[in-house]
């Protein structure tokens, strides 16, 4: 079924209309498709081989047969059926022409029975007629680029198709990156030692992959014959046949694949994390690379317009055309303080309903002690006054005593300064890290540079932590949101959901990490186990060695979901990204031990298309709670009103996706001490600092407790 496509965006005098950088697909641009299925020959592994052999198709069969041929769920599909006779024929030569690669293809038959799927309509259509719109796009897209000091701003974009209502559907998103001039080579000879390359971030400048050089391979001079045989693309081979022999060859890890490039062939990307080894300013950094939601949607619409103008997709979906796919949930969440009476959550009002009323939950510990502090001090005027404020702040407003233990000057921030002074303030007694930083540009999708820099070394430890900014010590409205904050981190909680979520007894946030050996695979799970009002219970942190590769252990959730407080309750999950097959069997095995009720929600941060809101004729972000309806089961929505930037969110049935969009608003409220508010909820929040530290080796590798290290 093809959904009737929107009439164009126009604004209204009523509610903001909310639109999404998603397009319906035109009925019309869809002709029949036929699809093929490859019959191997040979042993179990050569039928293993039918995805690598069917992916590698369609260059050689849209050379002999007409039509867009692509590979789409084991199938080659293609908008003009082939003769079989001549099919035959194809694959008799291709093996003899290839016959390392091509050896186990028996024949290419047609598949009668099937029909195409919203998603393959769509996945075709991107891999097909849209391939040859790509000059068109990239030559709109080529004036949008400019130079700043040794670097130039690039735009790109990405394609990703969607079922939307049960049509196909694809999303336009310009992502704008940072490039080093010239080059990775031109950088590369201004190195005293070529292993200074490793670490760096890099682009194919063919293909636009992106990677991390992970290994010096060798000089070109010894790897050219190698490096040549092992690409198909005239274009590369012409970079290797042009480079001197005295080049380097690189390794580059992309996922979970490597390949090898000459240093002639690649750019350097700039990251934030690199503005100081390659001398960029950061304002100019920041405004390149931070688009406001206007310039976001002015970009997309260059794509989309070349795209529209060939007929293949109608007008973004928008609240005017499609109003059954857009809603704003706006759950009225009441709070429970000291004096155990609800009141209404405005975020506006928790300053003062802390003064007023105290903390829901005060660790007994604090009765009697004093939260102990280690002070990063990174100001420019010093934090010395700040921190007496805060101590006296302490004891007036929230009967809390603070000690500080310790306090390391820090003039020069860098990540290695700050991993130094973490690791001296570790050695301290310390319930929490606070870190005083001078002033910093923060985007609205992500953090400032060195308030990252700070997450990484302290969650990435497991070190409860704190960040304020030299303009919020000096602004005493700011002083109840610290108080709260530290009283989290040291085991509190300024407040609860007054009103349990009713569909759940418990709230556990979900991490699984895999690291790759050479005998298997290293797997780390984290679960953040809350109250379905929002006070947390425990968290575990619990690893397994998988020698087979066949999946999550049962061994391991057992530690991470235990019986004693999950047995026989009704277990809402939040899962931090897209749920593997092999995980969701796992889960079921252990939803069965416990005879537990099991409802799982996966929270996708990656690409994700942009909400937007028009409002007066401007372009901004939609209101919290802002939802695009996917399916039943499955929406973007929007829970920080400050970015254009949604989660993406699937329900498992029975739970419904209202009551799942519920759950994680209900958990994002939950971030004490930060003002403005998050993205994600507190379930998987700084899952990316804790991945990071185990990456790095220096987090724990067992752990549990009842403090919110996260936060």
């Amino acid at each position: 079924m093809i959904a009737r496509a929107p009439p164009p965006l126009k604004e209204t005098m009523t509610n903001p209309q909310l639109f999404v950088e998603v397009f319906p697909i035109r009925a019309e641009a869809l002709p029949p498709l036929h699809a093929y299925r490859l019959i191997m020959s040979g042993d179990e592994l050569a039928q293993q081989n039918a995805r690598r052999i069917g992916s590698r198709l369609p260059g050689y069969l849209r050379q002999a047969f007409s039509g867009y041929w692509a590979w789409i769920g084991g199938r080659l599909v293609v908008d003009a059926a082939a003769p079989p006779e001549k099919l035959a024929a194809f694959v008799v030569d291709l093996r003899a022409a290839f016959p390392r690669q091509f050896a186990p293809l028996a024949a290419i038959e047609v598949d009668v029975g099937w029909q195409p799927a919203p998603l393959q309509s769509a996945d075709w259509l991107v891999r097909g007629p849209l391939t040859a719109l790509e000059p068109t796009i990239l030559e709109a897209l080529a004036r949008t680029v400019f130079s700043i000091k040794n670097t130039r701003v690039t735009r790109e974009y990405r394609m990703r198709t969607w079922s939307v209502g049960g049509s196909p559907a694809l999303s336009v998103s310009v992502v704008s990156r940072l490039l080093y001039e010239p080059d990775l080579q031109g950088y590369a000879a201004t190195l005293a030692d070529a292993t200074e390359m490793i670490g760096l971030w890099v682009a194919d400048k063919q293909t636009g992959l992106q990677g991390e050089i992970v290994r010096l391979v060798g000089l070109l001079g010894e790897q050219r014959s190698r490096l040549r045989a092992l690409t198909s693309s005239a274009a590369m081979q012409e970079i290797i046949d042009a480079a001197p022999d005295d080049h380097w060859v690189v390794r580059v890890a992309s996922g979970i694949r490597d390949f090898d490039y000459v240093t002639d062939a690649l750019d350097l990307v700039i990251r934030p994390d690199d503005i100081a080894q390659f001398a960029i300013n950061k304002g100019q950094m920041d405004r390149a690379l931070h688009l406001k939601p206007a310039a976001h949607a002015q970009m997309v619409k260059l794509v989309s317009d070349v795209v529209k103008e060939s007929g293949l997709i109608a007008n973004a979906y928008h609240s005017n055309g499609a109003a059954h796919l857009f809603s704003t949930l706006s759950p009225q969440f009441s709070l429970q303080w000291g004096d155990s009476r609800p009141r209404p959550y405005l975020r506006e009002r928790l300053a003062g309903d802390f003064t007023a009323y105290g903390a829901a939950l005060m660790p007994e510990k604090l009765h009697h002690q004093p939260i102990r502090l280690a002070v990063i001090d990174a100001t420019s005027t010093g934090a010395k006054d700040f921190l007496e404020a805060l101590r006296r702040a302490a004891e007036r407003d929230a009967t809390l005593r603070i000690e500080i233990v310790r306090v390391r000057d820090m003039r020069v921030i860098s990540q290695a300064n700050l991993d130094s002074a973490v690791r001296l303030l570790a050695k301290e007694d310390a319930a929490v890290i606070l870190a005083c930083l001078p002033d910093e540009t923060e985007a609205a999708e992500e953090e400032a540079v060195n308030q990252r820099y700070v997450r990484l070394q302290t969650i990435g430890r497991a070190l409860p932590s704190l960040v304020i900014h030299e303009s919020a010590m000096q602004d005493p409205a700011q002083m109840p949101h610290l108080l709260m904050g530290l009283l989290a981190r040291a085991g509190g909680a300024p407040y609860l959901l007054a009103d349990p979520l009713s569909y759940a007894d418990w709230v556990v946030g979900l991490s699984l990490f895999e690291q790759q050996k050479r005998e298997g695979s290293a797997i780390t799970g984290i679960s953040r186990v809350y109250q379905s009002n929002g006070h947390l219970r425990y968290h575990t942190v619990a690893g397994d060695f998988n020698a087979t590769g066949q999946g999550i252990p049962d061994d391991l959730l057992a530690r991470l979901l235990p019986a004693a407080q999950l047995g026989k309750q009704r277990v809402l999950l939040h899962i931090d990204g897209r749920l593997s097959r092999e995980a969701a069997q796992a889960l079921g095995r252990r939803e069965d031990a416990l005879d537990a009720t099991f409802l799982t929600v996966e929270l996708i941060r990656a690409g994700v298309p942009r909400l937007y809101a028009l409002d007066g004729g401007r372009i901004g972000p939609p209101a919290w709670g802002s939802l695009f309806r996917i399916s039943e089961a499955e929406a973007f929505v929007q829970t920080a009103d400050t970015s254009v930037q949604p989660l993406h969110v699937r329900a498992e049935a029975p739970l419904k996706i209202e009551q799942a969009v519920e759950s994680i608003l209900a958990f994002t409220i939950l971030h004490y001490g930060m003002v403005a508010p998050s993205k994600l909820p507190v379930t998987i929040h700084q899952t990316e600092s804790i991945e990071a530290g185990i990456a790095r080796g220096i987090f724990p590798a067992k752990l549990g407790g009842e403090t919110a290290f996260w936060l």
